[in-house]
């Protein structure tokens, strides 16, 4: 029997990685990363945090286009630094690790969503980055990241990495 009322999931539980990205910049940035079949090996590699070197192996795509990609995803955020680990001679290397875990695609009346789970680790390497002060507040209480800008000319963003940390770390603990 029906009652008439809609079964309504919600988008984002307090409990849950889960963001809901709606704004079309945004949407495409992801889409476009992802259309990219190198670039989603890329990313499916970096599930855990690995070096370049190991995505690169991980992925057996050819090493120079591989470098330009990864630094394309890290540009963007979709690929975020999530440690370093300390090899020979006092060196020390960036790991990586993708920042999404899930993506769920939904089209309803030309209007793109994308409903995204940030991964456990992906979500340590944000508040890393909070800690670290690499978070700066401007005055519309938006976060601007040092080296993850985002546009304001009607371009598309640079990174989706500000527009994540708004969403599910400071809504999340304003909630």
């Amino acid at each position: 029997m029906h009652d008439g009322t809609k079964n309504v999931k919600p988008i984002i539980r307090s409990d849950s990685q889960w963001i809901h990205i709606k704004d079309r910049d945004h949407v495409m940035l992801v889409l476009q990363a992802y259309a990219d079949s190198d670039k989603k090996k890329i990313l499916s590699a970096a599930e855990k945090p690995k070096v370049i070197m190991d995505i690169i192996d991980t992925c057996k795509l050819p090493q120079t286009s591989t470098y330009r990609k990864i630094s394309s995803l890290i540009e963007i955020g979709l690929l975020i630094p999530a440690g370093t680990l300390p090899m020979k001679y006092g060196k020390v290397v960036t790991e990586y690790t993708s920042l999404f875990e899930n993506l769920e695609i939904n089209i309803i009346k030309n209007e793109i969503s994308i409903k995204a789970k940030i991964g456990e680790e992906s979500h340590q390497a944000l508040m890393r980055m909070m800690r670290n002060n690499i978070v700066d507040m401007n005055k519309e209480n938006e976060p601007k990241l040092k080296g993850y800008n985002i546009q304001r000319s009607g371009k598309a963003p640079e990174s989706i990495i500000p527009f994540v940390i708004k969403e599910r770390i400071i809504k999340a603990k304003n909630k």
